[in-house]
């Protein structure tokens, strides 16, 4: 649940100043219905989510791998 909920903040707080900078650079193609800018406008998004995930994914299982290595330490010694 904690990962989820952190992921969803991540994506929001990412995703304002990327709506900001880059929907801009589209508007004509968005009038126009263009496919290449709605195209254009997926891979964008789609390449930005893929990273967040997998980044954030990693985080969490490296700190909880680095927490049960501690445990594991605890009852060895």
């Amino acid at each position: 649940m904690a990962e989820t909920m952190f992921d969803i903040v991540v994506g929001f707080l990412l995703y304002l100043p990327v709506n900001f900078f880059v929907l801009p650079y589209f508007t004509n193609g968005i009038d126009e219905y263009s496919v290449a800018t709605m195209l254009t406008i997926s891979v964008i998004y789609s390449s930005i989510a893929i990273a967040r995930k997998y980044l954030i994914r990693r985080w969490f299982v490296n700190k909880n791998l680095t927490k049960t290595l501690q445990n594991l330490t605890k009852f060895i010694k």
